[in-house]
């Protein structure tokens, strides 16, 4: 199998590649690539580069000579998951996950009835390493989509800022929820190009957070009568939507 490489996307238009440290080591030493051996690199926003290894060092960086570039479809579907903050192994599989079926960008929020609590330079370093496993986990399912993990916010503040899409579903409990198999056939034909996924804590939404929501254009949608996990349920939730809508994009580079 050809190592798959991730690439600074301000770096993309040379016309040979350094690659990081991390990179280098796992091609070099882990899979004892060298000089000639190809490489394929991509910048983790639908951009592939088939390359080959110089042989050239910066440090313990190696060179890679860029042979020919290549720009993927985007797919038929720009998701975002919303997602409420669960205990950190569940949200590192959530990340996981999302990445392999696709997700754009994942909005990690705090609500009511969470349990997580991020602030400051906690959340900033839980946000990049969740950057580094949705990176990492784009690798291995190899995607040339990485997906942006935005800055941890609270549910009002968001709501109040807004969440960009088409289309925004609410995962919700309430018994006057549509089941999201019935919503999302009843809006069969529409053109939608983004959809916004928002998956609660356990527990749910409060009432509140949910009004809120709804106020801002969210459709209330369930997954069924059993009680989902909420790492079940964000995977169920993007799955369906990926379904629906056949936005897989792109097949895996051999």
């Amino acid at each position: 199998m050809i190592p798959r490489c991730l690439v600074d996307p301000e770096n993309w238009s040379s016309q040979k590649i350094l690659l990081s440290a991390s990179d280098s080591h796992h091609v070099a030493d882990v899979l004892r690539r060298g000089a000639g051996d190809p490489v394929v690199l991509c910048d983790g926003r639908g951009q592939e580069a088939s390359g080959r290894i110089t042989g050239e060092k910066q440090g313990v960086c190696l060179w890679v000579e860029i042979l020919e570039r290549t720009r993927l479809s985007s797919g038929t579907m720009h998701v975002t998951l919303v997602q409420a903050i669960p205990k950190s192994q569940k949200m590192e599989w959530i990340i996981q996950k999302a990445t392999e079926l696709g997700v754009r960008e994942i909005i990690p929020v705090m609500t009511e009835r969470g349990v997580v609590r991020l602030m400051g330079d906690k959340a900033e370093h839980r946000v990049e390493r969740w950057q580094r496993i949705a990176e990492e986990a784009a690798r291995q399912c190899r995607t040339a989509w990485v997906p942006r993990i935005s800055p941890v916010v609270g549910m009002n503040r968001l709501l109040e800022e807004g969440i960009r899409g088409d289309l925004l579903l609410l995962a919700s409990l309430e018994p006057q929820a549509v089941l999201l198999r019935d919503y999302l056939r009843s809006i069969a034909g529409r053109k939608i190009h983004s959809v916004a996924l928002m998956i609660g804590p356990e527990g749910d939404f409060t009432p509140v957070e949910s009004r809120l929501a709804k106020d801002k254009g969210a459709i209330p949608v369930s997954f069924g009568a059993s009680v989902l996990r909420v790492e079940t349920a964000a995977v169920f939730g993007v799955g369906a939507l990926f379904y629906e809508f056949m936005g897989t994009g792109e097949p895996p580079t051999p």
